[in-house]
């Protein structure tokens, strides 16, 4: 939703637009806030993804991007790269480690923390693995290490380590285990489901119902997406259609910006104003994958990017997630053609 002067107010998703956008227009808004909101909208711009968990991850990244006012949460989350990482200790712990997205990395094993898990599909999901896996292989959490039981160990969610209940070799076992399970994202959300039921034989049911309610919404993190993938350059999508071009930043793997619509000529032209103006979207250096359905089309931009010294190569996917990018500026493009044709009409 768009101010007169092109300022983004607010992002949101639906799986029924046309449902969530009338509740915003045909009815009394129940706050202030939105109330003020509705008076400022001139425009509405809808990106149209694959799933559920795209749309999740989208939101999360226009957010972070745009920073819009009617929004409040995700707007103070850093973009990152959730890992978990297993300490260099004598009796390791697990911890939450953040690596920043802008400040790409290639994948790493190890770090000053030590060994990496990850990434995950995002914070929340690997914050509620963590947890889990914390208290499902009863490992400590204490730093320094306690001189005496605490209540984690009470509450069967520690193995009681600092009182030498057990040894530093079934510590070491457990360790490695809950790294097992963790390193496989699928598997996290079933073994969820196998606590549950435990919980529920000892009539434990307000912890049997947590963990069902995490196990559902992990399950939902885990739908196929491309629209938040870890990479260490940049891409930019072209979906040509007739002389019309459709284009996606993709910043280091994350779409967070609005699609650019162009005319180009045809047929190709040796450069082009619109490949200069792409170009200008990615940063200064590094390299540049220009993924397309048309690479001669497409050369402009790459010969472009090559002037200004940018190592860049074109791909025409026909499977996997750079596809399913394609697949995405595909579905918008027929939905953007379709309001083309609506308004000729009227």
């Amino acid at each position: 939703m768009f101010h007169e002067h092109g300022q983004l107010l607010y992002v949101g998703k639906a799986i029924n637009l046309r449902k969530r956008l009338a509740s915003y227009f045909h009815s009394k808004p129940d706050r202030e806030k939105t109330a003020r909101l509705v008076q400022q909208i001139a425009s509405i711009e809808i990106m149209i993804v694959r799933n559920e968990n795209e749309s999740f991850s989208l939101e999360t990244n226009l957010i972070q991007h745009y920073l819009p006012p009617y929004n409040r949460s995700k707007k103070g989350e850093p973009s990152v790269y959730p890992y978990i990482a297993v300490t260099r200790e004598p009796l390791p712990r697990l911890v939450a480690v953040d690596k920043d997205r802008l400040t790409p990395q290639s994948k790493a094993e190890s770090c000053g923390d030590g060994e990496l898990i990850g990434p995950f599909p995002n914070p929340v999901f690997r914050n509620y693995s963590l947890e889990f896996a914390i208290a499902r292989y009863r490992l400590r959490t204490c730093e320094p290490l306690e001189r005496r039981l605490c209540m984690r160990y009470y509450f069967e969610t520690c193995g009681g380590i600092c009182e030498q209940l057990e040894s530093a070799e079934q510590y070491a076992e457990r360790v490695v285990g809950a790294a097992r399970l963790l390193s496989d994202a699928r598997a996290i959300p079933a073994e969820m489901v196998t606590a549950m039921e435990e919980c529920s034989e000892k009539l434990q049911f307000e912890k049997a119902k947590e963990l069902y309610t995490r196990s559902n919404t992990l399950k939902s993190m885990l739908d196929d997406q491309a629209v938040n993938i870890p990479r260490d350059f940049c891409q930019i999508v072209l979906l040509f259609d007739g002389d019309i071009l459709l284009a996606a930043p993709i910043e280091y793997g994350m779409l967070r910006s609005r699609f650019v619509e162009r005319r180009v000529e045809e047929p190709v032209p040796e450069t082009g104003e619109w490949a200069e103006e792409l170009l200008r979207m990615v940063p200064s250096e590094g390299r540049v994958e220009i993924v397309t359905n048309d690479a001669e089309r497409a050369e402009p931009l790459r010969q472009a990017a090559k002037s200004r010294g940018l190592p860049a190569k074109i791909t025409v996917p026909v499977k996997g997630p750079k596809r399913h990018l394609l697949d995405i500026c595909e579905r918008n493009m027929t939905y953007r053609s379709g309001l083309r044709m609506e308004q000729s009409v009227v």
